[in-house]
């Protein structure tokens, strides 16, 4: 008897703690997380932009580091996001392009400082030599307010079967 007393008392601190828990997160207006969604998707676009033309430099403007978070690109980690985009340049064409298309965009507000955005669609590529293929895709990133500026500070990118 007094250990199901115990252990009720127990249950009942742990669900009061949960609701307290719950109670400090962070709820936003919706003009401000209108707001927040598109500072983070105008970023994002420039970016896609930017991986259209194959101009890591611009994309690189738009990541910051500074947590080690990582990234995964087709199932490989990379710790650091310096040697993840070194593996990209080296892999780049001259003259070659690509076009991205989304199925689906999702920018889901986190707090006032962090959003994820998930993404899939398809990458057609071109390559210099008139050659073309498609690359479906999926997309995960994390952006952070560093300094009054957006910054993805974590991504997962995935080719889909």
């Amino acid at each position: 008897m007094i250990m199901n007393a115990k252990r009720t008392i127990f249950f009942i601190c742990i669900l009061i703690l949960g609701f307290i828990g719950e109670s400090k997160g962070q709820k936003l207006m919706s003009i401000q997380n209108s707001k927040i969604e598109r500072q983070v998707d105008s970023l994002f676009l420039s970016m896609v932009k930017a991986a259209e033309n194959l101009d890591y430099n611009t994309i690189s403007t738009g990541v910051d580091d500074r947590h080690n978070a990582g990234f995964i690109l087709n199932s490989s980690y990379y710790a650091k996001y310096d040697s993840m985009i070194d593996i990209l340049k080296a892999n780049l064409r001259s003259g070659t392009k690509q076009s991205i298309t989304f199925q689906n965009k999702k920018i889901t507000v986190l707090s006032e400082s962090i959003v994820l955005l998930t993404a899939s669609g398809n990458a057609i590529v071109e390559l210099n030599t008139g050659q073309s293929f498609v690359v479906n895709f999926f997309w995960t990133f994390v952006f952070e307010k560093l300094n009054n500026n957006w910054k993805v500070i974590q991504s997962h990118q995935s080719q889909a079967n």
